[in-house]
């Protein structure tokens, strides 16, 4: 088996979220963070032919970077990673270790959505590192959607906003933007006020992200 760019960059961007990672027979593979506040789910296009525990992705991913095409020969403790001659043995971790999902979730009926394109999701994570801002705020003011980069316990603090859609209700929904670890690309966002937030992307790819506890839903 051969990985495709497309896999291997979802297995990095997945690195991002948690080191941790337990492939599974079959095509999808899924990540939560260490703090439990962000899951990621997607499909790859070659299909795992049994499970297999990786305790450090980017190590993992560093072991496929020392070859030009490599080969994945899965067994069932380890992985052969070879080509012309050349190979690498890596071992699986064991999945009792690993902090990985453990179920699905099951997304509640949400009360704001709307859509953010790849040039406004790339701003948005440019400017909060230009500004050192560490807060996003998704703020509807009973007529448009706003997107407020800053630091939200600093009023003078500089920031950033751009319009993302309208609505007709008011609220203020507050994201770290240290959780917005998505690939480029355009999202469907939903937001529901049990404070959980939803980014779907191409296919099957999604991120949920957790709402922090100071939101506010005015309806």
């Amino acid at each position: 088996m051969k990985l495709s760019k497309e896999t291997h960059n979802l297995l990095k961007n997945f690195a991002g979220i948690n080191s941790n990672l337990l492939l599974k027979s079959g095509s999808k593979i899924s990540t939560i963070s260490s703090q439990k506040n962000v899951m990621a789910s997607g499909s790859i296009t070659e299909a795992i032919p049994s499970e297999f525990g990786i305790y450090d992705l980017n190590e993992f991913l560093g072991a496929l970077s020392l070859f030009e095409d490599p080969e994945l020969d899965f067994k069932d403790k380890f992985v052969t990673i070879k080509e012309a001659g050349n190979s690498i043995k890596y071992f699986a971790a064991e999945a009792s270790v690993l902090t990985v999902p453990q179920k699905e979730i099951t997304f509640p009926d949400p009360e704001i959505t709307f859509t953010l394109t790849a040039s406004t999701l790339a701003l948005i994570q440019k400017t909060a590192s230009v500004l050192r801002a560490p807060d996003l705020s998704i703020v509807g003011n009973g007529s448009k959607i706003i997107a407020v980069v800053g630091d939200k316990k600093n009023a003078t603090a500089n920031s950033y906003e751009v319009d993302l859609g309208t609505s007709d209700k008011s609220f203020k929904v507050n994201l770290k933007v240290e959780n917005l670890k998505m690939l480029p690309g355009e999202y469907n966002v939903s937001i529901s006020s049990k404070r959980i937030s939803r980014f779907q992307g191409t296919g099957d790819l999604v991120y949920f992200v957790a709402v922090e506890s100071d939101s506010s839903f005015d309806f």
